[in-house]
This record gives structure tokens, C-alpha cells and sequence, in this order.
């Protein structure tokens, strides 16, 4: 046994400070996921039983004050002040990936300093504590008694017992800023006003445990019965919504990367239906039946775009359970791998993409089209005689399928005209080739070049061009959208320039044309020839912006810049003139071919 303190244990002097910053972090309505996990965890401390929690109100002096009341383990009056006294405090096992014992006294106490009441049985006796704040001070609230002695905690007499209690359990009354504050009232800016709690926790939620129900009961007006009467709202979680209103769903195992992605292909009723973010296609985290880094809105469209989906956003839902999970943030909004990594979704989604479930990639082909002509073969002609003029380097394909590519011009020169000589060299002054040695970059070369020689090269670094016809893949006021990981350029038919070069050369033609030849021809002739040349200023973005990835004056950053949905709308916009210029020889060319045609079949004499 120690002689002597084995360490000066440090302390906190401003605690209220730390439970306000910490509380500032937290999501607006995060409290209802740290007291309704705290109902969980108290009820599988009980063992097999029926475990509910009810979500609803209790009237204080007159006002409505939101309740969440389950019947766990309960605690005792010692135990309750074991926890709210002490910051990190908890009734479970404290560890990263479990309950930290700070989530509800910085979410619900920071929005509550009034006062977070805890009414609580164990073993058949029932007890009042009130944490709140006074002068930026939190910890338990004294209750003056009749004999002016002061205590921390009061009795409950029976009759004060929830209906769902019985000889164990908790109920926490969210008393507000005030006591005219009434706490059922949804936070501004919540969705789904009318049901803001159980829209909150079902999209918190991924599933709830086996054997627990979470109920949260509203009022609703009967007009056939033309009478208020209560419904009981049933929190199920995300996987229930999504499994019921899903076309196809399934888990789609990636040992490699140490993830399981499981996706759903929402209905086209339940996306055209719904005005919220889970009505909608997005991206997520799953880890211990809960969701984190949700992605929806704008964002879930170049989050998709990281699996490889490049048409059909809005009904594509994927969730993310990484293998490998250090633990969630405080704040529960983000998970942290080991090594205090974050999730590398472009990596994940890489391997996702080369194992796409049929389902969507059948649906990916029916939101797009190619139209018209196939111009695969006139683009690839151009891109072949460009690069044989200007030597430009080609992509090859990995082992994996995926498109790679070494660049002469990279920073790294290749294994046989480097110099081994220190790193004195200008090129290897900055970045990481300067701090591991010359020994290591020399190995690296070498193997650099054997994959180069025993790997096949590919010899077609063009895009496959799809079109979104109704313009639901693509932003408005965008020309394209590029996927990186699908190696896919999909193009926005509704992009008003595109549009508007139709009616110009459907004009051209018009004023080229012999005058027997219809005009709803001419107008395919005119469509056909713009999106050729449309596309061919795509493919010749991506050719020679995408093998920038791998340049040290670029980087990564090149899908972000250059290959974004502006970078592609640029290219197409800036190359006008000789996009015009390309589409007049076009015409006059196809129609004079017709013209041949005609004069060939008519007879002489």
C-alpha cells in the first residue's frame, strides 16, 4: 500500500464555466437522446422485463413541463446525488464507447437552469432532487423545510407515482428558464412541429433495444367525433421507417476498409411526399443502434457522390457502421476511430462503389440517359489525337478496377532518372519526400514502376456521360455533376445554356437545310450535334483536370475546384465559341450528306 498520495488529483474552479462550454457544444435538442438513454440503460439493468418509457408533460403550478419517465433500475436518494454532484458521474460502466456521465447534466441542465427535477423509486421508496443553476452555479437545489432546516432531496408521496412505475423507475421533469416556462413547446426551427420529440428520437435513433417501447402520447382534434382525444406516438427508429418505406435495401459487407454499409432505395411516393431530411436520400454513421454525421439537404449529394452514385440523390439512403469505433465525441455527433481518426467516407465509399448493389445501379441507369447518339467513338478519336500530340499521360487501371494514374510531372520522377543524392534536390524540399529519407522514396519508385509494368494500362481516359433528363441529379443552374469513384460526368438537360445552344442551332439548320426535311427532324439533328460537342468538353475537363489529383501543385482538392459542378459549368460556358464554331460544321456537314443522298436518288432526265 502507498505511503504517500500517488497524485495530486486536479480539481475544477469554475465548474459551472465548464458545464456551460461543454453544454454549447451540444445539439439543441440532444438532451432527449442523453435522458431517454439513460431510461435505456437503467431498464437493462433491470433484466428481462417489459421496459417503456413515456415521453408527455406534468403540470408545474399550472404549466406544462416536458417529462421523460421510464421504469429502469430507479435510483436511491444517495445515488442520485452520486451522479448529478459529480461532472462525470454515471450509473453504468464509464468508458470511450459507452455512458461518459456527462451528457445529460450539460445538455438538459445548460437548457434547464431552472431546474432538471428527478423524481425516482428504487425498492419501493420515492425521492425529489432538483439540479439547477443559481448565480452560475449547477449541483443539487436545497429545499427549505418547515423547522428552516435545509435539505437536498424530499419524499414522494405515492399518489405522485407515474403510471408505468411501479416499485422501480425515474421520471425527469424539465422545469425551462422559468417557471412560466413551458418546455413542450417544439424549439424554433424544429421539424414536424406537432410531433418535434418523436421526430427527433426516430432519427436519432437507428433501432431501439429488443423489449423497449417509447411512447410519446399528443392530443389531436377527432373532426369526426368533433373532440380532442390522446394518440400514442411509437418511437421505432430510422431502420423501421426506411425498411417500410423502401423498394430495396441490403448490407453490403467491406472487410477491407473495415466497414458494413447498409442502403435503402427509398419509394418515389415517400420522396415526393415528405418535406423532411429522412423523407429524402442522405448519408450517416451507425454505431451502437444510433446515427451520427447525418448528411442531408445540399450536403447529402457529394456525400453520395463518394459511394459512386451519380443520379437519383433523392432516394439513395446509405449508413455508414465503421469496425473500428474509438468512441463518439461528447457531443454525440461524430464518431472517432482508433488512432483518433475520423471516418474516411471516400475511402469507404470507394469500396462500396466497387461492390454496387445491382438494385442501384439499375435505378442509377433509369434516372439517366445517353439520347440520341452514342459519341463515345468521335469524342475518343479527338482525345487520342490530342494526346499523341502532346504526349499526355494515360490512366491505368488498378487492381481493383479503379482508374488510377502516374503523372511524369507529379513531384516524383521516376525510379530511373532520379537522383539518390540526399534531398538536396528542389523538388524534394517540401512536404513528406524530404522527411523520410531518399532510401524510402527510392522503394517506392521501384514499386511504383513494377506495378506500371505488370498492371494493364487503360487507353480510355473518358468519362462515361450520362444525362439527367428532368434535372434532379443535377443543381439547378449547373451543367454537370462529376463522380470521381463512378469515373461518371452526369449532364443537366434542363441546364438553360444547353437549352438555349438547341435553339440556336435548330435555327442553323433551319437556315441550311434543304426545305423538304421536317422540322421535328431538324430539331433532333440540332440536340444530337449540341450534346455531342457538350460532352466532348466534359470529357476533356475530366482528362485533363482529373489526373491533377496526383500533382503536387493540386492535390485532391481538383474534385473540389476544378471538377466541381462550377469547374464543369466553366468549361462548358467558356468553350462557346468554338462549341459553336464545332456545331455549324457539324450541321453543315450531316445535312449535306443529306443533301448528297437526295441528289444521288433522284433520277436524271
Amino acid at each position: 500500500m502507498a505511503k504517500h498520495a500517488l497524485v495530486d488529483d486536479m480539481k475544477v474552479d469554475n465548474v459551472g464555466f465548464l458545464i456551460e462550454n461543454l453544454g454549447a457544444d451540444a445539439a439543441p435538442l440532444q438532451y432527449l437522446r442523453e435522458l431517454v438513454q439513460n431510461e435505456i440503460e437503467a431498464i437493462q439493468k433491470v433484466g428481462p422485463s417489459e421496459g417503456r418509457i413515456v415521453i408527455d408533460y406534468e403540470l408545474v403550478e399550472g404549466v406544462k413541463k416536458l417529462r421523460i419517465t421510464g421504469n429502469g433500475v430507479g435510483m436511491t436518494p444517495e445515488e442520485v446525488a452520486a451522479n448529478i454532484n459529480h461532472l462525470s458521474a454515471s450509473g453504468g460502466v464509464q468508458a470511450f464507447d459507452k455512458n461518459f456521465g456527462i451528457g445529460a447534466k450539460i445538455t438538459a441542465g445548460t437548457r434547464n437552469p431552472h431546474g432538471v427535477m428527478y423524481k425516482c423509486w428504487k425498492e419501493g421508496e420515492g425521492s425529489l432532487t432538483i439540479l439547477g443553476r443559481v448565480e452560475g452555479r449547477y449541483g443539487r437545489l436545497p429545499f427549505v423545510l418547515v423547522d428552516e432546516t435545509v435539505d437536498y432531496w424530499i419524499t414522494i408521496a405515492d399518489e405522485d407515482k407515474p403510471e408505468i412505475i411501479d416499485g422501480h423507475g425515474v421520471s425527469v421533469v424539465l422545469l425551462g428558464h422559468s417557471g412560466g416556462d413551458d418546455t413542450t413547446v417544439p424549439p424554433p426551427g424544429s421539424e414536424l412541429a406537432s410531433q418535434w420529440v418523436t421526430a427527433y428520437l426516430d432519427r436519432r435513433y437507428f433501432e431501439l433495444p429488443e423489449g423497449i417501447a417509447v411512447q410519446v402520447p399528443r392530443e389531436i382534434f377527432d373532426s369526426g367525433r368533433d373532440t380532442h382525444r390522446t394518440i400514442h406516438d411509437q418511437v421505432r427508429g430510422q431502420k423501421f421507417y426506411l425498411d417500410k418505406h423502401s423498394a430495396h435495401s441490403g448490407i453490403v459487407e467491406l472487410p477491407d476498409v473495415k466497414a458494413t454499409v447498409w442502403w435503402w432505395l427509398l419509394t418515389d411516393d415517400i420522396t415526393k411526399g415528405g418535406k423532411t431530411w429522412n423523407n429524402r436520400g442522405h448519408v450517416a454513421a451507425l454505431y451502437q443502434g444510433e446515427l451520427h454525421d447525418v448528411q442531408s439537404g445540399p450536403a447529402r449529394t457529394s456525400a453520395l457522390k463518394d459511394f459512386g452514385i451519380y443520379a437519383g440523390f433523392s432516394r439513395i439512403v446509405l449508413y455508414v457502421e465503421p469496425l473500428n469505433v474509438l468512441k463518439a465525441n461528447t457531443s454525440r455527433t461524430t464518431l472517432i476511430l482508433k488512432g483518433n481518426l475520423p471516418i474516411s467516407y471516400s475511402e469507404i465509399g470507394a469500396a462500396f462503389a466497387e461492390k454496387m448493389p445491382d438494385p442501384i445501379s439499375a435505378f442509377m441507369e433509369g434516372q439517366v440517359t445517353t439520347e440520341r447518339g452514342d459519341h463515345k467513338k468521335a469524342i475518343r478519336k479527338l482525345v487520342k489525337e490530342v494526346e499523341g500530340e502532346l504526349n499526355h499521360a494515360r490512366y491505368r487501371r488498378g487492381r481493383r478496377g479503379k482508374l488510377d494514374f502516374f503523372d511524369p510531372e507529379d513531384g516524383v520522377q521516376p525510379s530511373s532518372t532520379s537522383s539518390n543524392s540526399g534531398s538536396g534536390g528542389a523538388s524534394r524540399g517540401k512536404g513528406a519526400t524530404g522527411r523520410v529519407g531518399t532510401e524510402y522514396l527510392r522503394k517506392a519508385e521501384e514499386e511504383r514502376e513494377r506495378r506500371k509494368r505488370g498492371e494493364k494500362v487503360e487507353n480510355d481516359p473518358a468519362p462515361r456521360i450520362v444525362w439527367d433528363k428532368d434535372g434532379s441529379s443535377v443543381d439547378a443552374g449547373k451543367a454537370a455533376t462529376y463522380n470521381h469513384q463512378a469515373h461518371v460526368v452526369t449532364a443537366s438537360a434542363q441546364y438553360s445554356f444547353y437549352k438555349d445552344m438547341i435553339e440556336w442551332a435548330f435555327g442553323q439548320a433551319q437556315e441550311r437545310a434543304p426545305g423538304d426535311i421536317a422540322e421535328e427532324a431538324l430539331m433532333t439533328l440540332a440536340e444530337d450535334e449540341v450534346q455531342r460537342w457538350f460532352e466532348q468538353a466534359l470529357t476533356d475537363a475530366v482528362i485533363v483536370l482529373r489526373p491533377m489529383a496526383h500533382d503536387a501543385k493540386w492535390g485532391p482538392s481538383v474534385y473540389q475546384t476544378g471538377l466541381s459542378d462550377e469547374g464543369l459549368t466553366t468549361a462548358v460556358v467558356s468553350h462557346r465559341w468554338h462549341m459553336m464554331t464545332a456545331i455549324r460544321r457539324g450541321l453543315s456537314g450531316r445535312l449535306g450528306q443529306i443533301k448528297k443522298s437526295e441528289a444521288l436518288a433522284t433520277p436524271v432526265g
